[in-house]
């Protein structure tokens, strides 16, 4: 159950760290230089989007300036109206096929739009022509992360880092790499050069109290995840990893109360009854996997389970009678 949840909050993490792609795009102009697509490049990425209903922007895009035009698909894509982005970023991009820095921004989009395959060819392309362009190796390393492609993701950062080595973004999304590669010892190090030069990095210090709990130091674990708490109280994903880092304390109270924040109360009464019973308390368990029955019976099937478990353990752990 922790593991799937270790899982999900990394992909949130690579989400959001996409999101911050997005942001550089709306605020940084292009510098390239240019070079013409080659024979159906354009038609093959519009084709795809050719259904798509200019009506929605509610905009004319053909008496917009190419500025207008890209600040327009700027705002879409803030907005997460991506298709409607892409389809304004490739309209610049017809009149524009040499501008490598748009070009980014359509891959940032696939990217996002989870076409991974797509990313990877546009970014590959624009490095191709632009190889100092740092915010494209980021976004390749990303798609390659998703891709599960691992070693090549670790590539792509180390060589941002090798022309910048305090870019805290890059440190930032290789810590995520080695933390999805298993290796969350390389991912602490990562981190914590980030927290040195981001301090209020929220995302940051939530995946690093992660990757101190996979190492079972649970202690180091709580003092980032308060660091963080004392920016988002609320945070669930923050939260969930502080109730480990309690729980893996045997701080069971606070755990709950930490999983309570993360999530809903069955939710949270079933994860503090998986501790209860790995600690042999299997009484305190049922209690609490029956509470969470109580509270989401329809939902909770895993609770149920849970119960049944816990109970079947107490039934033999009873001194026989007589």
């Amino acid at each position: 159950m922790f593991m799937s949840k270790a899982k999900q909050l990394l992909r949130s993490a690579l989400l959001l760290a996409l999101t911050v792609l997005l942001c550089q795009c709306a605020s940084k102009q292009s510098t390239a230089k240019p070079r013409l697509l080659e024979g159906n490049e354009f038609e093959a990425f519009a084709s795809a989007y050719s259904s798509w209903d200019n009506r929605r922007s509610g905009t004319k895009p053909q008496e917009l300036s190419d500025e207008q035009l890209e600040a327009l698909a700027d705002l879409f894509s803030q907005h997460r109206e991506y298709d409607s982005s892409l389809l304004n970023y490739l309209k610049l991009l017809q009149d524009q096929p040499e501008n490598y820095y748009l070009m980014y921004k359509i891959g940032v989009i696939f990217l996002l739009k989870g076409q991974l395959d797509a990313a990877q060819r546009i970014l590959a392309r624009v490095l191709v022509h632009q190889p100092e362009m740092l915010e494209a190796h980021e976004a390749l390393g990303l798609a390659h992360l998703l891709s599960k492609q691992n070693l090549k993701a670790i590539n792509e950062f180390r060589l941002v880092l090798s022309y910048d080595a305090q870019r805290p973004q890059a440190h930032y999304f290789l810590g995520l790499a080695y933390l999805a590669g298993g290796e969350p010892h390389k991912a602490i190090a990562e981190f914590e050069t980030v927290s040195r030069q981001d301090p209020d990095h929220l995302a940051n210090l939530t995946v690093l109290g992660q990757a101190y709990n996979q190492v079972q130091k649970f202690h180091q674990a709580i003092t980032w995840l308060e660091k963080g708490k004392q920016l988002s109280p609320k945070d669930a994903k923050l939260n969930r990893q502080l109730g480990i880092a309690l729980a893996g304390l045997k701080r069971y109270q606070e755990a709950l109360q930490a999983f309570l924040v993360a999530g809903d109360e069955a939710q949270a009464y079933n994860n503090i009854g998986v501790y209860y019973f790995m600690d042999g308390q299997y009484e305190q368990a049922a209690k609490c996997f029956q509470l969470a029955v109580e509270l989401s019976p329809t939902f909770y099937d895993k609770a149920k389970a849970n119960l049944e478990r816990a109970l079947k353990k107490l039934n033999e752990n009873k001194p026989e009678s007589g």
